[in-house]
């Protein structure tokens, strides 16, 4: 059959084809049959849309996961292969025009960004030799599934230049000061001590003459920063409130911050081992719209709290796997009354997380773990050099035991799941050697069961910290209805979404199978329990070895654009054992 191209062979066009087409197969969005080939290591599929039938070839890995050989994507025309674009495949996805629309522009968006990134970015040949920070903004691949990965709606190649991460710009923040009878406050600390030592003292007696200048006073006001992007592009949308004296404009002051890989996360340049703060952004990227919502905005500190207090008092937790978390202890937000908020709602907020700083140890180093899953310039993984002198096996054994079986352990244990993707996750070594990990962001995604949580005291009272949560029913927000909910956020996070490409990495590179790479898990798991046995019936009751289990279906969930619904399906498990 004779191949026709039309199209310029753009590698950053050909990525996003790709992972739009691997979502669609593995979520069930487009029918396919596979069939294998000459060459046992791809497989042909026929894949069968509305409009065409296209072929490719690929891989079936764990998970079911689908993963495509880039330039092999083509559909079938009287007897030729023409190659397929980005708009074909959306004819097959989307049939309301307006989906089709929106889906379209953030495809192509993240194309731009990508292309951008590649012709005007200098990057290392080699970031294995890269500080933590410096990589936040030298990992520019982004999300390894999702087709959106770049999207950030409403940014312009100029706001790219100036916020992305990539560009590695340094900026200070605009910073309000907000009526507190307009504004959720969240800490567990004095408020005055808190903003003391968040500004300096010089700072805090500045802002407080600025204040007094403007005629008011702290009793009536707290100060709230903003990102500049969204100050530039959303002040228009609170004239009102600053006419009314609710909002009051201090200026650019402060710090210096860069944006991480998430662009609304930012570190402080000025000083590292000050908090990380997370700020609104009327942007969306992969699924999510980058605002913050009150309610978790509020319960953040007490969360990182609950979480805390549970590490320190299992001593596995805190003396051998020695986990961290960066806490989240402060939170606020501008929440005016409600039916006056509908177009300010979520977009004035701002986190307080802990720097990873304030945890290394004596010649640790720390490494987002979004990094072990990629390749170098030189064509080999990242984390090659430690693989090499450590040895695979041997290395893969204390990856695991150090960043899988600590999050297993607060499940199972304890009854909390945690949100483990490759972003919320930090490896802490020496020399290459992983020590332990450090999980982060927990206000939105933590969940647990009233009947499956170990200690019912120590869960916060939800009720009485932010409105929202009064007689919410389950499902809705931290509180699941099944134990299976657990399972599925901490299996589709960490397994499905994340060390699956650590997996699919090593079998490609290094032929490490990935059937080997899941047994040391499945091991791992067996010899906790081993040594825990009082928690074999607690573990029994999540079923994680079931033959099939259901996963997210991130790519259905974004073109529906609803935040619930029943965006599941179902994939063949690796951890599955026959009988006998």
């Amino acid at each position: 059959m004779q191949k026709i191209c039309h199209l310029p062979s753009d590698r950053q066009m050909l990525r996003v084809k790709r992972q739009l087409l691997e979502a669609m197969m593995f979520e069930g969005l487009i029918s396919f049959e596979e069939y294998k080939t000459e060459d046992d290591k791809y497989s042909l599929f026929y894949i069968y849309g509305k409009k065409r039938k296209y072929q490719c070839e690929g891989r079936r890995t764990v998970f079911n996961r689908i993963r495509i050989k880039e330039n092999s994507l083509f559909y079938v025309k009287n007897q030729r292969l023409i190659e397929t674009t980005i708009e074909d495949l959306l004819e097959e996805l989307c049939s309301n025009h307006k989906d089709k629309a929106q889906l379209q522009h953030e495809l192509w968006q993240t194309v731009k960004l990508c292309q951008w990134n590649e012709t005007h970015l200098s990057q290392p040949y080699s970031r294995r030799d890269s500080s933590y920070e410096e990589l936040e903004s030298e990992l520019i691949e982004g999300h390894l599934y999702h087709p959106c990965f770049k999207s950030r709606t409403n940014f312009t190649i100029d706001d790219h230049e100036m916020y992305g991460p990539e560009a590695k710009q340094s900026f200070s923040l605009v910073w309000l000061a907000v009526r507190r009878s307009k504004t959720q406050i969240s800490m567990l600390e004095e408020e005055k001590e808190f903003w003391q030592k968040e500004l300096g003292l010089k700072s805090w007696k500045e802002w407080i003459k600025q204040l007094e200048l403007l005629g008011c006073h702290f009793d009536d006001y707290t100060f709230l920063p903003v990102h500049p992007w969204q100050w530039n592009s959303f002040k228009e949308n609170i004239t009102e409130y600053m006419a009314r004296e609710d909002i009051y404009l201090l200026g650019v002051k402060g710090d210096q911050y860069r944006a991480t890989q998430s662009v609304r996360t930012l570190i402080n340049k000025s000083n590292p081992k000050k908090a990380y703060l997370k700020l609104s952004m009327n942007l969306v990227n992969t699924s999510s719209l980058r605002t913050l919502k009150s309610h978790s905005v509020c319960s953040a500190p007490y969360i990182s709290q609950w979480i805390e207090r549970i590490i320190q008092s299992d001593s596995y937790l805190k003396n051998e796997a020695q986990l961290a978390i960066l806490k989240e202890y402060a939170g606020i937000i501008f929440e005016p009354e409600e039916g006056q908020s509908e177009n300010v709602e979520g977009q004035l907020g701002c986190i307080w997380r802990e720097s990873v700083h304030t945890h290394l140890r004596k010649k640790e180093q720390a490494v987002p773990f979004t990094a072990l899953m990629l390749s170098e310039e030189d064509g080999k993984p990242f984390i090659d050099p430690w693989l090499i002198y450590y040895g695979i096996e041997e290395w893969i054994n204390q990856f695991i035991e150090i960043s899988v079986i600590p999050i297993w352990h607060l499940l199972v244990a304890h009854g909390i799941a945690v949100e483990a993707h490759a972003q919320n996750m930090i490896l802490l070594h020496k020399d290459g050697w992983p020590i332990r990990v450090v999980l982060r962001d927990f206000h939105e995604s933590i969940e647990y069961t009233k009947e499956y949580i170990a200690d019912k005291k120590l869960v916060p009272h939800f009720e009485n910290i932010h409105k929202d949560y009064e007689h919410a029913p389950e499902d809705v927000y931290y509180w699941m209805s099944k134990v299976e909910a657990l399972r599925e956020l901490v299996m589709d996070t960490l397994f499905v979404f994340h060390l699956s490409e650590l997996s699919s990495l090593l079998e490609e590179q290094h032929g490490y199978k990935e059937e080997v790479f899941w047994t040391q898990v499945a091991t791992a798991i067996d010899k906790h329990l081993y040594k825990f046995p009082e928690l074999k019936k607690r573990h029994d009751m999540l079923q994680y070895n079931k033959r099939k289990i259901y996963v997210e279906s991130l790519l259905k969930k974004k073109i529906q654009g609803v935040e619930e619904g029943n965006f599941r399906h179902l994939v063949r498990n690796i951890f599955y054992r026959e009988e006998g």
